[in-house]
């Protein structure tokens, strides 16, 4: 399969993990929206006919490798809800190159080195349009996260996190 984009080449530094055949690597905002493949997967997410268009967060932007190829994207914020936590904002794979589990290697690759630098747990957000993403996080082992013990977050969103990892997340409040 050809690249995502020739951009790719180019990253800032290299690989930040690597699990399952993928590697995560350091990008930013301003290189993830100069990959037209990349923005429309991350569009893709909440509105498959939606005008592509970057989302506005912060955090740490991975482009996701595959055989040398970009092919997805993912954007980590550290201390996100809280210190000591972490949080994925957003992880999504080129439509071309879908079929291959590819977002879900990301997730278990950020989950893994996020918890190898102490940060524990991950916590995942996903916007309440994105039913896909929602499915996703569950296909993932991910239980959403108990009102009691959700984030602070103005907006419409579902958080996630592994059964158990968050106080009071096996209870039937979820």
């Amino acid at each position: 399969m050809a690249a995502v984009s020739e951009v790719a080449s180019g990253a800032r530094s290299g690989a930040w993990t690597r699990y399952l055949g993928v590697s995560l690597v350091r990008s930013d905002a301003a290189r993830i929206a100069a990959q037209p493949a990349l923005v429309r997967a991350l569009t893709d997410g909440y509105d498959r006919s939606a005008a592509p268009e970057m989302p506005d967060a912060d955090g740490d932007w991975f482009e996701v490798r595959e055989g040398g190829d970009t092919v997805g994207v993912a954007l980590v914020r550290r201390d996100c809800p809280t210190p000591g936590q972490a949080a994925l904002l957003a992880v999504a794979t080129a439509r071309e190159a879908r079929g291959r589990a590819t977002s879900t290697k990301t997730v278990l690759a950020a989950e893994r080195k996020l918890a190898a630098e102490g940060y524990a747990p991950m916590l995942v957000r996903v916007p309440r349009t994105n039913g896909r993403g929602l499915y996703f996080m569950l296909r993932c082992g991910f239980t959403p996260v108990p009102s009691s013990a959700r984030p602070d977050d103005e907006s419409d969103a579902t958080w996630f996190a592994r059964r158990g990892a968050i106080a009071g997340s096996d209870a039937a409040d979820l």
